[in-house]
């Protein structure tokens, strides 16, 4: 029982988590036209207001009420969705439509949307709470009570499916909203007010009710303020009432009031987040963490902090929290403190709350020395918050080399099953660490090729693998892709090129590999002489890609090499198209002195079919049937019907994953006397590529 009551929180929490990342579009948005709306220079401000009848203003509002003021809502559909994908249930399109319509109008119900006494604030930020209530307990509640109905369900035999389906899910979404109905009508009748919301907000004020102003009740009102953003609750909204009554107007003599705290406190936004920027900006180690504060640096100068808060998240994330509600209390004890001792002037003039840094010091008070506290609380607050993020960062990165184990099963278990898969789009962590390898990769392509691994930087490297005929000579060697990544080593090479894919970026990773191979064999002939053939891959979509025969043919002329020096290999795995204009392409890049190779060919009806449409110069051996030559007799069958048919239609034949002497002997006994594989040699660099030339031309000697 205690783990279940475990496991269901730590769902819960993780379902809040990553319903925060779906609106993120929205608060980025909404967190921009505040800026925009807000912008505290007069000469801007009346422009906006003026320009057009103020049309500048009218929009700007328009998208910050239609983002933010409306942030509650698309937060309880984003808990809704993100809680059904999690738990695997209701996956009928009728099922989740009819849960979110559930946790929809529980919100609405528990924002006392009908009730005479709704403040339209109930859907803005304020209305954050309910919308938490809302969008677990409702998504709950509803997929128990629909198992619980699912025996017991209407069906009308002479109905469509899709008015049984709608008949399936009505009593689970009634249940639902009368227990909320009932719920609310409990709270309106026994409080008098109209909602949860408003009940949760006069009970959070009432502890001010008796307070008057002072260091305790400032103390207190940015400890709750903190906690309840902790929780996805906006904090500010909620003690609004407390900040207008208790702390808005400035009193002579009175240290706190609502400038005091915005000024000296919540520098960044609430949690003091320009500390935790810049904090990010100095120790963080991802990229991703990196281009998040560069993200948020604008929007944090001017005291909106949304952006981090709730990407990071530093809401419900037990690393942070103990810094997010510890730095703002130690900034206005030092900010207190100083103003005790004197140092710093008492605040004569209120200020917005986006006035930036340093400015809204010395507005504030008309001393410089306003703007030395606030350096010194930025400093005290990174001091504070480093070492938490440190910590968050190593267990998310922790984290993210599990998922790249999870990444890489999911793309060998679609391999092994040809099930299509998109990476990018895999729900948690596997799907969010694709995206963000997917966008270093775009990075690192356009850096280009590097002879040796970074340890600063992940690095796109070529390595090649020898090939030799039995005879012991080297007379080619294939080009392999290998990505180094400071936290993961060398990736997947598949995953590679199938995160290049998914990001329309693949074409321009493969062009960016032949034209390292090209002009690394240039180097490569000089050795190994003029027939050495370097051997390249393409995939499909690459090879009919109308900008791959123009670039082939500048290719060649930059760099001039022997008709029949390099070969492209198309692996089948990649289904070539058997038409004319395929043939008639092939034919085109082969008279530009290319020749063509099929990787991991069989006896299959694919395999065959190509070589019944093409033309191939070579063809590579599937590797299942090499690791399979000494315990199969069929298997060196098959090899030899393939050796025949290489007699007969004019192509050679290679094996790849040639790992022991044995396989060798079996395989030149059948015919096969081209070899690829770790018997001869792992992929190399190029340099010890040319080392290998070079030991070879000395044993020759």
């Amino acid at each position: 029982m205690k783990q279940q009551f475990i496991n269901f929180w730590s769902l819960i929490f993780k379902t809040i988590r990553n319903s925060l990342v779906m609106v993120l579009p929205i608060l980025f948005i909404g967190s921009f036209s505040v800026l925009l709306v807000y912008f505290p220079i007069d000469a801007y401000q009346h422009f906006i207001s003026s320009f057009a009848g103020g049309t500048i203003q009218y929009f700007l509002f328009m998208i910050q009420l239609s983002t933010l003021g409306l942030l509650p809502v698309y937060m309880t559909a984003s808990i809704n969705v993100t809680y059904s994908n999690m738990t695997q249930e209701g996956q009928k399109l009728t099922s989740r439509l009819a849960s979110l319509l559930a946790a929809l109008s529980s919100f609405f119900i528990l924002s006392g949307v009908f009730s005479s006494g709704f403040d339209i604030k109930s859907l803005s930020s304020q209305g954050l709470f309910s919308s938490l209530l809302a969008g677990v307990f409702a998504s709950v509640i509803y997929q128990k009570l629909e198992s619980l109905f699912k025996k017991r369900s209407l069906f009308i035999e002479s109905a469509d499916s899709t008015f049984n389906a709608s008949l399936q899910v009505m009593l689970p979404y009634l249940c639902v909203v009368l227990l909320f109905l009932f719920f609310n009508y409990f709270i309106t009748t026994c409080f008098g007010v109209s909602g949860i919301q408003e009940l949760f907000i006069k009970a959070i004020s009432s502890l001010f009710s008796k307070m008057h102003r002072s260091y305790f009740s400032g103390f207190l009102f940015i400890l709750i303020t903190s906690v309840l953003w902790c929780f996805g609750i906006h904090g500010n909204k909620v003690l609004d009432t407390v900040a207008v009554n208790m702390f808005q107007d400035i009193l002579p003599n009175e240290i706190v009031s609502k400038t005091f705290i915005d000024t000296f406190v919540h520098i960044g936004g609430t949690g003091t987040i320009l500390a935790v920027v810049i904090s990010i900006f100095f120790f963080a180690k991802t990229k991703t963490s990196k281009r998040l504060a560069k993200l948020a640096l604008l929007p944090s100068v001017f005291n909106i902090g949304e952006v981090i808060v709730f990407a990071l998240p530093l809401i419900c994330n037990p690393y942070m929290i103990i810094p997010f509600i510890l730095v703002p209390e130690a900034c206005y004890s030092f900010a207190y403190l100083m103003t005790k001792a004197n140092f710093l002037p008492l605040v004569v003039n209120e200020v917005h709350w986006t006035t930036p840094l340093f400015l809204s010091g010395f507005l504030a008070t008309g001393s410089i020395k306003a703007a030395v506290v606030q350096l010194l609380n930025i400093i005290l607050s990174v001091e504070i918050y480093t070492p938490f993020f440190i910590l968050y960062e190593k267990k998310y990165i922790g984290k993210l080399s599990n998922s790249m184990e999870s990444l890489v099963k999911i793309l060998k278990h679609s391999e092994e099953t040809t099930e299509p898969v998109v990476l990018t789009e895999c729900e948690g962590n596997e799907g969010r660490l694709a995206k963000s390898l997917a966008n270093e990769l775009n990075e690192n392509i356009g850096y280009g090729f590097s002879d040796v691994p970074s340890l600063e930087r992940n690095t796109l490297l070529m390595k090649y693998q020898p090939q030799f005929d039995n005879n012991g000579k080297c007379i080619g060697a294939e080009s392999l892709l290998r990505w180094n990544h400071t936290k993961y080593g060398i990736v997947y090479p598949p995953l590679v090129v199938h995160l290049a894919k998914e990001s329309n970026t693949l074409y321009k990773l493969e062009t960016a590999i032949f034209r390292k191979s090209v002009q690394d064999s240039v180097i490569l002939r000089e050795i190994f002489g003029e027939d050495f053939k370097l051997s390249i891959n393409i995939t499909v979509s690459s090879l009919n890609d109308a900008r791959l025969l123009p670039f082939l043919k500048d290719l060649t002329t930059q760099y001039p090499f022997k008709r029949g020096s390099l070969c492209i290999e198309i692996t089948e795995e990649t289904a070539l198209e058997t038409t004319k204009e395929t043939s008639e392409l092939i034919n085109k890049i082969k008279d530009l002195g290319f020749t063509f190779a099929l990787d991991d060919f069989s006896m299959g009806h694919t395999s065959l079919q190509y070589l019944q449409y093409n033309k191939f110069d070579m063809v590579k051996l599937d590797g299942n049937l090499i690791r399979s030559i000494l315990e199969n007799e069929r298997t060196k069958e098959i090899i030899n019907s393939i050796v025949y048919l290489s007699h007969s239609l004019g192509f050679k034949v290679i094996a790849e994953f040639v790992e022991t002497s044995e396989q060798q002997q079996a395989l030149e006994s059948i015919g096969v006397n081209l070899y690829q594989g770790y018997l001869y040699s792992p992929a190399i660099d190029k340099n010890n590529l040319l080392t290998l030339g070079y030991t070879l031309k000395n044993k020759q000697r």
